[in-house]
């Protein structure tokens, strides 16, 4: 088990949320039925594991992140890129991956989790600080940025709301998917999609890595903005990616 990571000391984020600490939980595991091994498959020079973790870092409101893997061999790889990188670790459950972030909501008591998950090398990192925001002024439990690039979008939740799901959930479904039940039964909780900037309003953009030809699309993508030593907002690839898709398009009618 690696050391916590060191808490946030931006004196602006204590003065807006006061004591309240905030994780990111990021979801990630090996076995994947379309692309296997993606958490760990590299774009330039990164895995997306990496990725992922230092666009949550990025964000002024997170504490801290710990990566929530299963106990199967095959997902020490997870563990070890881990951490390497200085992530928290849990392992649990491979299928009820509610009990997973039961579990590691337990050992950690965060006040405020980030769900996020590992095969989104692009994630919106002022949507974070924007769904804190939501819920620590609006007193919601749950909140979710609506019509980002698909891929870009993590959910913020509360952890007495992650206690009730999990008392609350007996379907495999909302076992298997963490926020389903809140989800499908909005009435129990105080829930609310936000709209994020203008800009970022471009859900038929997809920047998740779920198939071979998602990680050629993305690698293209960062290949034509590397990064540095702080992650880019999502914004300046925004553009970029119309181009591509647009490009796409017009081969297509080319070959036709």
């Amino acid at each position: 088990m690696s050391e916590p990571e060191k808490q946030s000391e931006n004196p602006d984020r204590a003065d807006r949320f006061g004591a309240q600490s905030v994780m990111a939980f990021l979801q990630a595991r090996m076995g994947s039925r379309r692309l296997p091994g993606k958490a760990m498959l590299p774009i330039r020079g990164q895995t997306i594991l990496e990725r992922a973790i230092r666009r949550l870092r990025a964000a002024p409101v997170v504490d801290a992140v710990a990566v929530l893997t299963t106990c199967l061999g095959e997902d020490d790889a997870v563990v070890e890129e881990a951490l390497r990188l200085g992530a928290l670790v849990h392992r649990g459950p491979e299928q009820d991956v509610l009990a997973r972030f039961y579990e590691a909501g337990q050992k950690f008591r965060p006040d405020i989790i980030i769900r996020a998950t590992a095969d989104n090398p692009l994630i919106e990192i002022g949507s974070l600080e924007r769904m804190v925001d939501a819920l620590y002024w609006g007193g919601l439990d749950w909140c979710l940025e609506n019509d980002l690039p698909y891929g870009a979008a993590t959910e913020a939740f509360t952890a007495k709301a992650l206690n009730i799901v999990h008392s609350k959930a007996v379907e495999v479904r909302h076992r298997e998917h963490v926020t389903l039940y809140i989800k499908e039964h909005p009435e129990e909780f105080r829930v609310s999609l936000l709209v994020p900037p203008d800009s970022l309003r471009h859900p038929q953009v997809r920047l998740t890595v779920d198939t071979a030809a998602d990680l050629a699309f993305v690698d293209q993508l960062i290949g034509q903005l590397p990064e540095g030593e702080y992650p880019l907002p999502l914004a300046e690839y925004i553009p970029l990616a119309l181009n591509l898709l647009q490009e796409r398009v017009c081969k297509a009618l080319a070959k036709s």
